[in-house]
């Protein structure tokens, strides 16, 4: 039965991959980005260098806005729409 989950799940990554190359990479590259900021948050705890991880939030932010969008999928547009704000007052206020 996990085979079975395991095959339709991988049918459908490579299904989206196929149907939008570009819109596949951009959530793939904005997953990432959010990646390396968690662990940079992780890694330097409890003084990490805010400076690069709102560098990599924003970045991860705008890619995901633009995939979500593409996707016609609104509630995820203004959810990274509201985390592009959020983070770019604490990146803001991380400069000042």
């Amino acid at each position: 039965m996990a085979r079975i989950g395991r095959k339709a799940i991988l049918k459908w990554i490579i299904e989206d991959y196929k149907s939008k190359p570009i819109r596949f990479v951009t959530e793939v590259s904005g997953m990432i980005f959010n990646l390396m900021a968690a662990l940079i948050l992780m890694w330097y705890s409890p003084n990490p260098p805010m400076f690069w991880a709102y560098i990599f939030f924003l970045l991860a932010s705008v890619l995901l806005m633009s995939a979500a969008f593409s996707r016609k999928s609104f509630g995820f547009t203004i959810m990274y729409i509201v985390y592009l704000g959020i983070d770019g007052i604490g990146f803001l206020k991380t400069l000042i």
